[in-house]
């Protein structure tokens, strides 16, 4: 199941926007009633002016920022409206190689494998057999969600290291370290990424922009759009820092799904990489997700406006 609220706001000319604020257990500081009792408190009077949102509600910041910016014309169509590749998701453990033959057969040419579920040992040799069955020009991410020690990503980096060329399909290995706190941990992670035979990607270590400025991370960093906070100030130091992001779900409906695909098609490195929203197909169909984001090896940004979501947002139960 998913949780997360839908915002619709009207301007004083009658012009609607729609943001949606989808936390995300783990990842995010505020949950979904949290946010429904903090917008209750804010819209009470009749012509209530958006106030300051407080800064845990990062994903409530997020909703109302997009919701303006679609009153305001944002998200607008794209000059070059490319189809941004997807990775599919591959189960933990053997049950991977079945999965990876379904979705080759799909189209994927991206896949990320969940790992930090067994024993290095057995999952090495898993690997080794997965990269014999993957296509042609195929890319694949290891994704440890945080769950490896340091003895245990030495082992897998002294096998990567062992397999020669046949790692180079290995795009990246996705938070193998669980965040770092302190200055000292973070220096021991930028370490041990530094002598990887492959590029370390950072997932739950960097959840919002305070975290990605404060990382000072050499490899790329997976951003979930609909968790980032303020818009503008993301788009600021992404415009001045050109940093090399991966953009993923947070498992939200086609509102959110909708202004994420924008930020990933206008970053100066869109298409470069795979973007993380392999999740579409996690849900029954609850009517909150809009053709143009049916699960598949391509997602392609749409000219959407306000007028799309109407049907979606009729849907939506009422809080309370």
């Amino acid at each position: 199941m998913r949780e997360g609220v839908i915002v619709r706001l009207t301007d004083s000319a009658g012009r609607v926007g729609y943001g949606e604020a989808a936390p995300v257990p783990g990842f995010s500081r505020e949950t979904a009633p949290q946010i429904v009792a903090s917008l209750s408190r804010s819209s009470r009077e009749k012509g209530a002016v958006i106030g300051p949102v407080p800064e845990k509600f990062a994903s409530l910041r997020w909703a109302l920022d997009c919701a303006q910016a679609m009153i305001a014309g944002g998200f607008s169509p794209l000059s070059r409206a490319e189809a941004l590749p997807v990775a599919a998701l591959l189960p933990a453990g053997a049950a991977a190689r079945a999965a990876l033959a379904r979705y080759t057969a799909e189209g994927y040419r991206a896949f990320k494998w969940k790992i930090a579920t067994g024993a290095v040992r057995d999952e090495c040799r898993w690997l080794d057999a997965l990269l014999a069955r993957l296509p042609a020009g195929a890319k694949l991410r290891l994704d440890a969600n945080g769950g490896l020690d340091a003895k245990e990503f030495s082992q897998w980096t002294k096998h990567l290291r062992a397999l020669g060329k046949a790692a180079q399909v290995i795009e990246f290995f996705e938070q193998p370290f669980s965040p770092a706190h302190t200055p000292a941990q973070w220096a021991a992670q930028r370490r041990r990424a530094n002598d990887a035979p492959v590029p370390v990607a950072l997932d739950e270590s960097v959840t919002g922009l305070a975290a990605m400025r404060a990382a000072r991370w050499p490899g790329p960093l997976v951003v979930k759009p609909s968790l980032l906070g303020d818009l503008a100030d993301f788009l600021r130091w992404r415009a001045r820092r050109k940093p090399d992001l991966v953009y993923s779900s947070a498992f939200e409906t086609s509102v959110g799904l909708h202004a994420a695909l924008w930020l990933a098609a206008t970053d100066a490195h869109a298409g470069k990489r795979a973007v993380g929203f392999g999740t579409l197909a996690a849900f029954a169909d609850d009517g909150l997700q809009l053709p143009a984001h049916a699960p598949g090896p391509t997602l392609t940004p749409t000219p959407l406006s306000a007028d799309d979501f109407a049907d979606l947002w009729n849907r939506l139960p009422t809080p309370g």
